[in-house]
């Protein structure tokens, strides 16, 4: 803090004026704050936050305008907390006509049936291999539709294990994932051949060169060894509550975007906006509509038991039940209706970053405007960047943890699902998952500074024990500002740890 106030105190330009009159001077007699808080009145601008610096306010950059600048204890005190990161405000007020303190949108209305919209089924050509023929030890997944970058990333991992084994996973949805293995009567999985209403589903795996393959399951179907969720599995059923039978494990980060074509004129949106368009259908009965977002039919989602549907509904307060939109039936149908629409502006989806990130050329996730928050975020710092940062400081706000669940066996995992499961529930993560969840666009809970504690819950400073977040930079920022260390010898009393090569506190 010392090095910062004597940088400011010896930029010039950074100074703010008392008057107009004054804007080149300092007048050391001049007393214009004895905290931050008298500097508020001198803030210009959307970024401007100043701190008082020796008794005169300068500009420290970080923003927004009225932002945060104490130790976070509540969820607005993360999400208005001051920051270098870019961000773009929605102007609620000129938009949707939602003006003054209070001011919200109706409750959301169900879609009619009568403007009910469906997908078009694609035809899938059925497999010819075997999945049982995938490896010498196959673990049965099933669930979110959002799992394949993960899963192709850990797929080399599992095969160089002792004894190598080979995930083959059936895609569907989150809460699909949970049934899989609280439900006995889902705990199989089988072939789901297509018909003119109904799209095919087929079992899939990455082969040793990272190239999905298309399998048939047992012709009995295939007992799941683990579910696969973005929800805690309460959200699913309130009868599915973890316990010795069923074990659930806490993975990585996943992160929601409500995204477009990245022709859209659009660039940000508010929990508001998203209100109105996911729960009205576009329209405000008492205020302004959503343009140009009105039309539903160029809104991709997903169903109810969709971990997108599931968080987005928490955030923007709209039952899951009842979004407006087409359900495109998976993650890849959504980034392809994004990136195939013929109205770009018009078009909007709520996609897994994972998918965004690898799109973006393509698509483009919007600046996200919490409730009560000042300005809009992306989940990176800038729009070229990978960094998450919003993500793990607690500026964005739509995201969860990947869970997989298993059945228990005398107390533990199966074999199968035990090779799996056991690499997230260490308390130190092989470096290589790291680099696994990274690739994959996902944060690990080593590399964040917040964490929760329920689904879309506040925020709470990260109680992860072993942190990752220097490691973490330099993977995406090529850059960290840690020390480097090869053992706990080389590191300062402030930052003790030696992880992955870099000093962290613990």
């Amino acid at each position: 803090m010392a090095k910062m106030n004597q940088a400011l105190s010896i930029a010039l330009a950074a100074f703010l004026p008392v008057t107009s009159t004054c804007s080149v001077m300092i007048d050391r007699d001049i007393v214009q704050c004895s905290s931050d808080h008298d500097c508020a009145k001198f803030e210009t601008g959307l970024t401007a936050h100043a701190v008082c610096v020796k008794g005169l306010c300068a500009n420290s950059g970080l923003g927004p305008k009225g932002c945060f600048s104490g130790v976070p204890t509540t969820a607005l005190d993360y999400l208005n907390a001051c920051t270098a990161a870019q961000n773009v405000p929605f102007d609620n007020c000129a938009r949707l006509g939602l003006c003054g303190p209070g001011a919200t949108p109706p409750d959301a209305i169900p879609p009619q049936s009568a403007v009910a919209l469906a997908a078009t089924v694609k035809t899938v050509t059925p497999p010819t291999v075997q999945c049982a023929d995938a490896g010498p030890n196959v673990i049965y997944m099933a669930g979110t539709s959002d799992f394949g970058p993960l899963l192709k990333q850990v797929t080399p991992l599992l095969m160089a294990n002792s004894p190598p084994y080979r995930p083959v996973f059936m895609s569907g949805t989150s809460c699909g994932g949970v049934s899989a293995v609280f439900d006995p009567k889902m705990t199989l999985i089988k072939d789901v051949p297509g018909t003119l209403t109904k799209a095919a589903s087929y079992a899939y795996y990455f082969d040793d060169a990272g190239v999905q393959v298309s399998c048939l399951l047992d012709a009995e179907g295939n007992v799941v060894d683990i579910g696969v969720s973005n929800l805690y599995s309460t959200v699913c059923n309130p009868a599915y509550v973890p316990s010795t039978a069923i074990a659930g494990y806490l993975g990585p980060i996943v992160t929601f975007g409500f995204t477009v074509p990245a022709a859209s004129k659009q660039d940000s949106i508010s929990v508001e906006a998203a209100h109105i368009i996911f729960g009205l259908g576009g329209q405000n009965p008492l205020g302004l509509s959503a343009n140009p977002w009105i039309d539903p039919a160029y809104y991709s989602i997903r169903n109810s038991g969709a971990g997108s549907t599931a968080l987005a509904a928490e955030l923007i307060r709209v039952p899951r039940a009842a979004f407006w939109g087409i359900d495109r039936l998976s993650t890849d149908n959504i980034r392809d209706s994004l990136m195939q629409s013929a109205a770009p502006d018009q078009s909007i989806g709520i996609l897994s970053i994972d998918y965004a990130d690898k799109n973006r050329g393509n698509l483009r996730v919007l600046y996200l405007q919490g409730g009560g928050q000042l300005s809009g975020y992306l989940p990176d710092s800038i729009p070229t960047s990978l960094d998450k940062v919003n993500i793990r400081d607690g500026h964005y706000p739509l995201w969860g943890y990947v869970h997989f669940y298993t059945a228990n066996i005398n107390g533990a995992p199966s074999g199968a699902a035990g090779a799996f499961v056991t690499r997230f529930s260490v308390p130190k993560l092989d470096r290589l998952l790291v680099d696994a969840m990274i690739d994959a666009s996902l944060v690990p809970q080593c590399a964040m500074k917040v964490a929760r504690d329920a689904e879309m819950g506040g925020f709470v400073p990260n109680p992860y024990k072993f942190q990752c977040g220097c490691y973490f930079d330099l993977r995406t920022a090529g850059r960290a500002s840690c020390p480097l260390c090869t053992t706990s010898n080389d590191c300062p009393a402030n930052a003790p740890a030696c992880n992955y090569g870099f000093c962290e506190t613990q």
